[in-house]
């Protein structure tokens, strides 16, 4: 058994799109509609997935604290500086070995860069 998806509910896909494309520096591999977008990271993809386009509905407590996730970086203080431009910046640390910076994507979901 491996990991194959991530998935994200998001409130607007359009906004995630940009917000995610920007993020990762490539564009989707696959674009649903208004439903899911897909980033291909090689060994794992990144759905972004509109409830309401299946008939689900979404509230504000659906976002923020759902999942963690995490990518990795050789350099931790490039990537600050570049998604700084972009997203709000909630906190960067550094402990023993560890360097890691957290964020929100646009639609409110925590991300964190880290060293590897």
């Amino acid at each position: 058994m491996k990991l194959r998806y991530i998935i994200i509910k998001v409130k607007d896909i359009e906004r995630a799109k940009k917000f995610y494309s920007r993020f990762l520096n490539m564009e989707p591999t696959k674009v649903e509609h208004d439903r899911m977008i897909v980033f291909d990271l090689q060994n794992i993809k990144i759905g972004l997935y509109n409830p309401v386009a299946d008939g689900y509905s979404i509230s504000d407590s659906d976002f923020g604290s759902n999942y963690y996730a995490a990518f990795g970086t050789d350099d931790v203080e490039s990537e600050l500086k570049r998604v700084s431009a972009f997203a709000e910046i909630l906190s960067h640390k550094k402990v023993d070995y560890h360097d890691w910076f957290e964020f929100k994507d646009s639609e409110g979901n925590f991300l964190e860069v880290h060293k590897i």
